[in-house]
């Protein structure tokens, strides 16, 4: 009843950062599993985004968020990623994972720690190491858990998390990046470079919870401080991108495909993509604690390019190919 009634009043878009810091810090309580080193990245969403529309229908892009935390780890950074099966999207960060051939159903934290060791990634399917997740399906109505959850992987508090997340039109990036600072200050988490995001589409409403090839939006926080909010456009990483370029039609085989393309290296404009939204992680992890990161509701545009050209050589060179 609680999780109802909180998720009614996301839909008033009334949640606050300390209720979302307090629902988080309660669900870090519930992990099966936990995983314990000294710092990680991790790239999520919210999912539950519009998409892009065209000719009055509804289209997809690549699986961005868990593409992206393979190209970090393939860039030489401790990346993991935690999520589940589609919801509005045909292809969920685990069915990706599981498209590709690889697994996802660990016997245990043992045999993460053995994945992670030798390529310095690891998956965690929520269904796996959560039973809040599986109570909010068996309860068959609408939860909060859909941001819960993206903030509650199976991570131990003392390790060090840097964040890269994306939010719907429900909740503003502003409120997580603040229920991040609000987490690392009362010590449930140690909080490093957060980077909250929404992209929007030419009419500039909230349609994506990842990279948008007009706007993104932005919310930034190191450690217990709260940084700013701000716009940024594919120019800042130093590349121009079309929404021709990316669209993908919401089904499995077609995502699969531009999944299997962008992480290969075989569509230099899904390529650019994806480094965009890896950059993204880049940048929250190692750039967020300098004076400089955020300046009048910009990135700084020298650090982003550094990213991204780092992010699309690991993809290029088959990197992050190998990583998976």
């Amino acid at each position: 009843a609680f999780l109802n009634l909180m998720a009614t009043k996301e839909a008033l878009k009334s949640l606050t950062y300390e209720e979302v810091a307090g629902m988080s810090a309660a669900a870090m309580l519930d992990p099966v599993h936990t995983f314990t080193v000294p710092e990680i990245i991790e790239t999520c969403g919210m999912g539950g985004d519009k998409g892009f529309y065209k000719n009055g229908e509804r289209y997809k892009s690549i699986n961005a968020s868990t593409l992206s935390a393979i190209v970090l780890s393939a860039t030489g950074l401790p990346a993991v990623k935690h999520g589940s099966y589609g919801n509005t999207s045909a292809v969920g960060s685990t069915e990706m994972i599981e498209s590709f051939g690889a697994k996802t159903d660990c016997s245990d934290a043992a045999e993460v720690m053995r994945i992670w060791r030798k390529t310095n990634f690891s998956f965690f399917d929520a269904h796996w190491c959560k039973t809040i997740h599986d109570l909010s399906h068996l309860l068959m109505m609408e939860t909060v858990n859909h941001i819960v959850g993206p903030m509650t992987p199976p991570i131990c508090k003392d390790t060090v998390i840097n964040k890269l997340m994306g939010v719907n039109e429900k909740v503003t990036p502003e409120t997580i990046a603040r229920a991040y600072a609000l987490l690392h200050m009362q010590k449930v988490q140690k909080v490093g470079g957060v980077l909250v995001i929404c992209g929007l589409d030419a009419a500039s409403k909230v349609v994506t919870d990842e990279v948008s090839p007009f706007t993104t939006v932005f919310s930034a926080a190191y450690q217990d401080t709260f940084l700013g909010n701000g716009t940024i456009t594919p120019v800042d990483f130093g590349v121009e991108i079309s929404l021709d370029q990316i669209l993908v039609t919401n089904t499995q085989k077609e995502i699969h495909t531009a999944n299997v393309n962008a992480l290969y290296g075989r569509n230099p404009h899904l390529v650019n993509y994806l480094a965009m939204n890896a950059s993204l992680g880049m940048f929250a992890h190692t750039y967020m604690c300098k004076s400089d990161a955020v300046v009048k509701g910009k990135l700084n545009s020298a650090y982003l390019k550094t990213c991204f050209d780092i992010c699309r050589k690991a993809i290029v060179e088959g990197r992050a190919k190998r990583v998976l």
